[in-house]
């Protein structure tokens, strides 16, 4: 299996290395960036003991009071090692290659997301499903999906943490090329969050579709979803506040906690109610999951309308280990004549989701 297997990286585990290297220099660690992106990475060097010391950003960046401009870390330490904050680190390296680095002893970088979402697997997971993973990538459809797919196993094996900014792009959920729009599209948003897809569904559309009908389970997200809408005077919309899942079920649920999403879980503290595609929007011509991992159970619930009406789909799999082929298998058990393609919409190893389309 040359094709996939010869492009992943056969090195030493980069993350653990550099988590060492940090630990036996015992210099003042220093962030880069205080954005979206910090309170990930502090939770992942917290559970390493490795404090952090202080904080930089860019001068005019909005942030936290904590956060001081470069100088005033220069002053501060006579030494120091900088861990980079952003999700995208290539534009963070660009920018720390223009500053006065005397005192900078070395700039590290770690692509936190896959500990932190509970999508994380070693070497020998990856050997023992080596056989899902290939068919999985000769099925995509062309070869930005099979770089993204590349990218994003090295990034999981931690040799080549930078690997997903070469490959990412923009336009999630409505890449130019893949997903065409018609103007009267029955538009399903699972993991609808507070309306951020719905509005670029509508904006994209012109306003233009049949019906929306969008799903948010976390009560105080659909109310604010509720709000969305009304603001933007959007028609022909339904909010459920309902999650989406293989049958119509209560299902504990557990809520946002720090950097943690909300999600279905055995170990949630309250239950919400779920439905089936099947079953409240059988006519759907456009379906988007981001689901928290719940994505694949939902597509169960709409199998029967992805049979009938062979709909767009842009489904996230990055949630759990299994995604990146046990979806796609899905998918093509249900239409074989998809077209699948992937593409990541973050620097790092979160927002990559699968499209299909006929």
């Amino acid at each position: 299996m040359p094709a996939l297997w010869d492009s992943i990286n056969s090195g030493p585990d980069r993350a653990a290395e550099d988590i060492k290297e940090l630990k036996a220099a015992g210099l003042p660690l220093v962030l880069y960036g205080d954005g979206w992106y910090a309170p990930y990475l502090r939770q992942y060097l917290a559970r390493r003991g490795l404090p952090i010391a202080a904080v930089f950003t860019d001068a005019g960046f909005t942030s936290s009071a904590e956060a001081v401009g470069f100088a005033e870390i220069s002053r501060r330490f006579a030494r120091f090692n900088i861990v980079i904050a952003f999700a995208n680190a290539r534009l963070a390296r660009e920018k720390l290659a223009r500053i006065e680095g005397s005192r900078v002893a070395g700039i590290y970088f770690f692509d936190v997301m896959g500990e932190l979402l509970n999508n994380t697997f070693d070497r020998a997971c990856l050997e023992a499903r080596k056989t899902e993973f290939n068919a999985a990538y000769e099925m995509l459809g062309d070869a930005l999906s099979r770089q993204t797919f590349e990218a994003f196993l090295n990034g999981k094996l931690g040799g080549a943490a930078d690997r997903l900014a070469e490959v990412y792009r923009k336009e999630q959920y409505f890449p130019k090329g893949i997903i065409e729009l018609s103007d009267r599209e029955v538009f399903v948003d699972g993991g609808a969050y507070t309306g951020d897809t719905l509005l670029t569904f509508m904006r994209l559309s012109g306003g233009r579709c049949a019906r929306c009908g969008v799903f948010e389970p976390e009560p105080a997200n659909a109310a604010r979803l509720k709000v969305t809408v009304k603001q933007h005077d959007l028609r022909n919309v339904t909010v459920h506040n309902k999650g989406l899942w293989s049958a119509p079920a209560t299902l504990a649920f557990a809520v946002w906690h720090g950097t943690s999403a909300s999600a279905i879980s055995g170990a949630g503290e309250v239950s919400v109610e779920a439905d089936t595609v099947d079953n409240a929007a059988p006519d759907a011509t456009f379906i988007k999951l981001d689901i928290e991992g719940a994505e694949l159970e939902a597509l169960k619930g709409a199998s029967q309308t992805i049979k009938r009406n062979r709909p767009k789909l842009a489904i996230c799999v990055y949630h759990k280990p299994g995604d990146l082929y046990e979806i796609p298998f899905f998918i093509k058990s249900l239409v074989p004549e998809y077209r699948l393609y992937l593409r990541q919409h973050q620097p790092v190893a979160c927002e990559t989701v699968l499209y299909a389309v006929i």
